[in-house]
């Protein structure tokens, strides 16, 4: 099924409030999706980015296939969700799950106001004032289903004061299932969280997501985001930086190879002095893939000394793909240092021809070159079972990325 853009985004809003009132959604949820518009490409940050994928009815059926792969875990701590319900944990104490969400400062694009209509009960994981928990917390965040269908996973996370977490959240979908995620990270005072965004589902699967981070007091955030492309993958982020001193930096690496697609939209927002952040990620384009890449630094006019820092190089590795890429500065005050910069190149003719001369077949020379242009990245992962899981990970997209045929 086909449907121009326009009407597509009016038959999906009709989908999400028939699908919230018929969830019994409250007041403010409900008037909040009535008053959502959903987009078109016209919309400019859904420029390069179709939902012509949704017209296949996802919104009108909820994910329940039973999941045939699930992920392993990386940790002796995990959390299960499956098809957007919690299925069960195991928990280190200082760290409390319950289903009492807190108030979430930040993006609210309609899918997000979608999921807060209907998620049901989110998963809160709070964690103790003054609490160090030693290993990660794993979340994992399944789906399957055979026909087209969607669930509404919302995932917060909160660090009270003097608290020090890692968690790892971690999807993995199967079939026609779209992913409608939320995850909000929220830190008070002296607060560490290092946070990891694994997104590996199969290639015929979907996945919206959106990521608040929300630094409410004077701490210290550090996430690591790693993806595939798929039939359709939209990750926008938010960050909040909301108190003197905090620290914000993300890392990330993408690839998209046959006709898999990634739109990474990233909004980084200074309201108060003295803060810092840091913006760095690397895209590989194969086959007919095709990814976006967005991020925004917004200097409010209070926020004097703020030191922000945006990169985003990627790879072309076939002629058939496409990376749009585009940096943004909005800066309301004299007294900050900020640096963004973004390329799009192709990989060296020289060093491909050196390793071919010494006997490495040409697909294998240009896998080699992408995993070294990302190792930097790759190896500044801190934790073990997270390297041991994206090593072979991101070696089995590149092998794909090059296929043998495709070597010259």
């Amino acid at each position: 099924m086909s449907l121009s853009a326009s009407d597509l985004a009016i038959d999906l809003k009709t989908q999400a409030l028939a699908n919230a009132r018929r969830h019994g959604s409250d007041g403010d949820a409900l008037t909040d999706l009535e008053a959502a518009s959903f987009p078109e490409r016209k919309t400019e940050r859904w420029k390069y980015t179709s939902l012509q994928a949704l017209a296949d009815g996802h919104l009108n059926a909820v994910a329940n296939g039973e999941i045939r792969q699930p992920l392993p875990a990386l940790s002796e701590f995990v959390v299960t969700i499956n098809n957007g319900q919690l299925q069960g944990s195991t928990l280190p104490a200082g760290v409390n799950l319950h289903h009492d969400a807190p108030a979430v400062n930040g993006l609210q694009t309609p899918f997000a106001t979608y999921n807060g209509a209907v998620c049901g009960q989110p998963v809160v994981l709070e964690v103790a004032a003054n609490t160090r928990i030693e290993q990660p917390i794993h979340v994992q965040i399944q789906s399957a289903s055979d026909a087209p269908a969607h669930c509404n996973p919302r995932v917060i996370v909160k660090l009270n004061s003097g608290a020090e977490a890692t968690v790892i959240e971690h999807y993995h979908a199967e079939g026609q299932a779209l992913t409608n995620a939320v995850t909000a990270l929220i830190t008070a005072d002296n607060a560490q969280l290092t946070h990891y965004r694994l997104q590996g589902e199969q290639a015929s699967t979907l996945h919206i997501g959106t990521l608040i981070i929300d630094q409410q007091g004077v701490s210290k955030v550090d996430s690591y985001q790693l993806m595939t492309g798929n039939r359709l993958r939209r990750n926008d982020v938010r960050a909040l930086v909301s108190k003197s001193g905090a620290e914000l930096n993300m890392k990330g690496i993408f690839v998209v190879r046959d006709k898999s697609h990634v739109d990474n939209q990233l909004c980084v927002e200074h309201a108060v002095p003295n803060c810092q952040s840091d913006q760095n990620f690397k895209g590989l384009a194969g086959e007919s893939g095709k990814a976006v890449f967005n991020g925004r630094i917004h200097i409010h006019p209070g926020a004097s000394g703020t030191n922000a820092e945006l990169s985003n190089k990627n790879l072309l590795l076939n002629p058939g793909a496409e990376i749009n890429t585009k940096p943004e500065l909005e800066i309301y005050n004299d007294d900050v240092k900020c640096a963004h910069g973004t390329t799009v190149g192709q990989l060296d003719a020289g060093q491909q021809f050196y390793l071919q001369s010494r006997g490495i077949p040409a697909a294998e020379a240009k896998r080699m070159l992408s995993l070294g242009f990302v190792n930097e990245l790759l190896m500044a992962l801190p934790h073990g079972a997270v390297t041991e899981w994206a090593q072979p990970w991101l070696e089995a997209e590149l092998t794909h990325a090059n296929p043998a045929g495709d070597a010259a």
